[in-house]
């Protein structure tokens, strides 16, 4: 911002006056007081949690920990992703994606690291690293892969997604959660891929805990035709409770390096808080705060981590992470900022909170054309994970289908146009069908004179083999019967 305005006579006269003076022209350029607010856009709150994604989560509790008095300006946008690209700050012309570039950006190359020791700062990094690689598989059974499970986070989504995101995000994150966790070995609690065979046990599991055959079994023991009893053993063999097994030896696998890291101290690196504690917080709140049909991760780790379940808490009521849903979608009808923030107080709303994006008509042909690309075999891109370290789409990218389906739904529109106003023609072909061999004489006088060479040629022909015929002497025989007069 310039000190004085250019467009300003005396001011513009003054500036020439200093250039033939100086030959120079200084100008004093001061900082704009009024800096635009940075802007986190992220998946809407469920559950009582900032998000309903970890990581957008992490990204809420670290600005809630950076700015706590308002240091800095910022705000809360709940949106629906497009490509994977969310959490995405936005801080004047920079745009950046995921947890850990955010956190980078904010800052800095601080993060404290002048109070961490060399020791500490790499626990910073390989606890980050610990909870990025294993964080997101439980969250994944938990959430998505369980059938039951996945139909309570089904409806969260439904309360904070527009009408077509609804048929899109939800069913692409499960796929997602599903590609993530197939060399687990717990699809049996997916009852989406369960087939039942006689024996009440599912045919995907490789012959685990099946009984023998009836048939086998009947001609052994006539008893076996009545019911049979489970036993210890035949419950423990069954593929949902191997599965069982399984997604607990995962939670104590996750839980108990963190719990052993955390120990006696308040967090998990030493005496003050670190980033690290807000991705740590967006893990552990959606294991421990949403109460689903099977909520084996909410009870492993309220009965076996009580430290866990007491920092979590600790840190959800420091920094003020309760969110109600309902209050945040109420924000949608404030149409002045005066309004917007008397809301925010009425709500008694600790976080930034904006109403929700509106999805435009180019946003929604968008999704949902991409989506259909991504079903036909030669359209379709390679099945991907998503990155921390995500890079937005090109512009012209995003809006080239939406574009060809403008394009190509016009030029169809075009056409039935013309058909249908007469501009053009349909060919309908000829009003009368005659059916059966032309002849030459339906081609006009040159057929006709066509049709007379070929009949003479016909004659001539006919008439040299009659020649030939008689040429050749053969004996015509002729009986010829005599009547006399007599009768004899």
């Amino acid at each position: 911002m310039v000190g004085k305005r250019l467009g300003h006579n005396s001011a513009f006269q003054l500036l020439l006056r200093q250039v033939e003076r100086d030959g120079q022209l200084n100008l004093h350029v001061k900082a704009n007081p009024f800096p635009l607010p940075m802007e986190l856009y992220v998946l809407g709150p469920a559950f009582g949690c900032p998000s309903i994604d970890a990581q957008c989560s992490a990204a809420i509790a670290l600005l809630r920990w950076r700015y706590p008095a308002g240091e800095k300006e910022w705000k809360l946008i709940p949106t629906h992703e497009q490509d994977g690209q969310l959490p995405l700050l936005a801080d004047g012309n920079l745009r950046l994606g995921g947890f850990g570039n955010i956190a980078r950006h904010i800052l800095g190359a601080e993060d404290h690291s002048g109070q961490l020791d060399a020791k500490d700062h790499a626990d910073l990094t390989a606890a980050s690293s610990f909870l990025e690689a294993n964080g997101q598989n439980l969250l994944d059974i938990s959430l998505y892969v369980s059938f039951e499970n996945y139909s309570t986070t089904r409806s969260a989504f439904t309360r904070i997604l527009p009408q077509h995101a609804n048929f899109i995000i939800p069913p692409r994150r499960r796929a997602g959660a599903r590609a993530r966790t197939e060399h687990l070995g717990v699809s049996s609690i997916d009852i989406d891929n369960v087939h039942d065979d006689l024996s009440g046990r599912t045919s995907n599991v490789d012959g685990v805990g099946k009984e023998q055959n009836f048939e086998v079994e009947a001609q052994k023991r006539a008893s076996l035709l009545l019911p049979r009893k489970d036993t210890l053993k035949s419950l423990l063999k069954r593929p949902e409770h191997a599965a069982t097994f399984k997604m607990h030896a995962l939670a104590d696998n996750f839980f108990g390096p963190l719990q052993d890291m955390l120990g006696d101290k308040p967090y998990l690196i030493g005496e003050q808080m670190t980033s690290v504690d807000c991705q740590a917080y967006g893990y552990l709140c959606l294991m421990l705060f949403p109460q689903l049909p099977h909520n084996w991760l909410h009870l492993a780790m309220k009965r076996k981590y009580a430290k866990l379940v007491r920092y979590v808490e600790r840190i959800h009521a420091a920094l003020g992470l309760h969110v109600n849903v309902d209050d945040v979608l109420s924000l949608s009808n404030c149409k002045t900022d005066a309004d917007l923030e008397g809301r925010r107080k009425a709500c008694d709303m600790s976080l930034p909170w904006c109403p929700p994006t509106s999805a435009t008509f180019s946003d929604i042909m968008t999704m949902t054309l991409g989506e259909l690309m991504q079903h036909v075999p030669l359209l379709k891109t390679p099945p991907t994970v998503l990155a921390a370290n995500r890079v937005k789409a090109p512009l012209w990218q995003r809006y080239l289908p939406a574009f060809v389906a403008a394009t190509v739904g016009s030029i169809g529109l075009g056409l039935y146009y013309a058909v249908r106003t007469g501009l053009i023609i349909w060919p309908h072909g000829e009003q009368a069908h005659i059916f059966g061999r032309k002849r030459f004489s339906d081609f006009g006088h040159l057929g006709s004179a066509l049709a007379g060479v070929g009949l003479l040629t016909r004659q001539a022909q006919g008439e040299a083999a009659y020649q030939q015929q008689q040429d050749a002497g053969q004996p015509v025989h002729v009986d010829v019967a005599v009547q006399g007069d007599g009768g004899a």
